[in-house]
């Protein structure tokens, strides 16, 4: 049945039947969000893969895509022609006369047309015209998933939600090669560091492949704080492999699709030398040899967790809930809705970090800020916002926090360096764009990278 409600640009009355997140007002052809209590509510699967336009499918998996399609737009617009090449590429799956073209046109803010892959579920049309100026309009304050999608995507103008629905069911079917070299060894491959004001590059290994050492979509990195052992793990296909300070392969382990699908973005590793994984709805466990140690279930969809000195778990559920976990599994504490509860923008997709002190910084990458709770769930302050200056984000990534109390958070700019307080102090560049940030006890960084590598830091006192 229809139903009505009144446009909020110029107040017409606006009749409305389906589930579409977004009309247009006849009147003043405006972009109109539809209320949340008016449409229907997509639904999804615990399975990360075969989104389709009826909104099924893993929202983590999703949101990850977003990112990286921004990314695009952030670097075409940035100047970083190339990158944004390479990385629309992987995509897409197109050449790369196609990809510069389409590059060129996101910098400029035009439309660009995604074609649709054989193997993709779109029901319809094979090409769906993505209009970057849609998104522009897109408001705050969205309660529902589509909402969610849209505000992600909606500072980087690129596409309407009908756009990148298309764009991500196209890109769960015809992930492809970046051109990314491989690393013709099965060691890690050690290179020239590099030099800046803040950090000095004292390792880099790795490369694409499936030997030891090489990576394919490699993310979660964690460092045992005790022998300096790295632990790194691929998004795409649960294979963890373990090195040690020097980069040399130990060993590796592979947690089965049938467990995972695989799909995880983090690990984190105690000073007993477990470690931790969390996979949807639960935590896995494993020794230094990847032997599991068991698992434990977490209400609510586990994304992200960091460790306290004590070994206390500290677990973002949900998007945006805090909670901490004693390491059987016991939930100690929690905080909801912690971003979007301050901000009141909707959040879902947040990362943590805790410092020597138990204090929690939580990063918002849908907001672009970093809310900081203290042991007991208090808040305590905010910092950081969308934008181009110094201490303001675009597209972050990863956060955590040194011996020092300096909290460090990556984006397309590199690694941007805050004081505790939220202060800002200096910014340097990694290979492309950071994933994932780990420290061991002498204070030395530890990043995954897109180009498939991990990168060793020592930093400036």
């Amino acid at each position: 049945m229809n139903q009505t409600f009144n446009c909020p640009n110029c107040g017409a009355p606006l009749d409305y039947q389906g589930s579409d997140p977004i009309i247009r007002c006849p009147y003043c052809n405006g972009s109109v969000i539809v209320p949340e209590n008016l449409r229907a509510k997509p639904t999804f699967s615990n399975k990360p893969s075969n989104f389709t336009l009826s909104g099924s499918g893993d929202r983590g998996g999703l949101i990850n895509q977003a990112r990286r399609i921004k990314q695009v737009k952030d670097l075409a617009e940035a100047g970083e022609t190339e990158q944004a090449v390479a990385l629309y590429r992987e995509i897409t799956g197109t050449d790369e006369f196609a990809a510069h073209k389409a590059v060129g046109a996101l910098a400029t803010g035009q439309p660009v047309i995604f074609s649709s892959a054989p193997v993709t579920s779109l029901p319809a049309k094979s090409v769906i015209q993505v209009d970057a100026n849609t998104s522009a309009k897109i408001g705050r304050g969205l309660g529902c998933f589509f909402a969610f999608l849209i505000a992600s995507i909606a500072a980087s103008l690129i596409i309407p939600l009908l756009g990148s629905l298309g764009v991500f069911a196209m890109i769960f079917g015809n992930l492809k090669n970046s051109g990314i070299p491989v690393v013709p060894s099965s060691q890690p491959a050690v290179e020239i560091p590099r030099l800046t004001a803040f950090a000095s590059q004292e390792l880099t290994f790795g490369g694409e492949g499936t030997g030891p050492g090489l990576f394919g979509d490699v993310r979660a990195i964690g460092v045992n704080p005790v022998n300096g052992n790295i632990y790194a793990a691929n998004y795409d296909d649960g294979r963890v492999q373990v090195f040690d300070a020097q980069g040399k392969f130990i060993t590796q382990w592979i947690i089965s699709k049938e467990q995972t699908d695989p799909y995880f973005g983090d690990l984190a590793v105690g000073r007993d030398g477990t470690v931790y994984i969390p996979v949807y709805g639960r935590i896995m466990r494993f020794d230094e040899h990847g032997q599991s140690l068991g698992d434990f279930k977490v209400e609510g969809r586990i994304s992200n967790l960091d460790i306290t000195p004590d070994g206390t778990l500290v677990v973002v559920a949900n998007g945006e809930d805090i909670l901490w976990i004693s390491p059987e599994g016991k939930v100690l504490q929690s905080v909801r809705a912690a971003v979007s509860g301050i901000t009141a923008d909707p959040e879902l997709d947040s990362v943590v970090a805790v410092d020597g002190l138990g204090n929690v910084y939580l990063l918002g990458t849908f907001n672009n800020a970093v809310l900081v709770y203290n042991s007991q769930g208090t808040y305590i302050n905010r910092f950081g916002s969308a934008g181009e200056e110094p201490g303001q984000f675009r597209a972050p990534q990863a956060i955590e926090v040194d011996g020092k109390g300096r909290v460090f958070v990556s984006d397309i700019k590199g690694v941007q360096v805050f004081s505790s307080d939220g202060r800002y102090l200096d910014v340097f560049k990694v290979q492309y764009v950071a994933y994932g940030l780990a420290f061991d006890d002498q204070g030395k960084l530890y990043v995954t990278t897109n180009q498939k590598k991990i990168e060793k830091y020592s930093l400036k006192e």
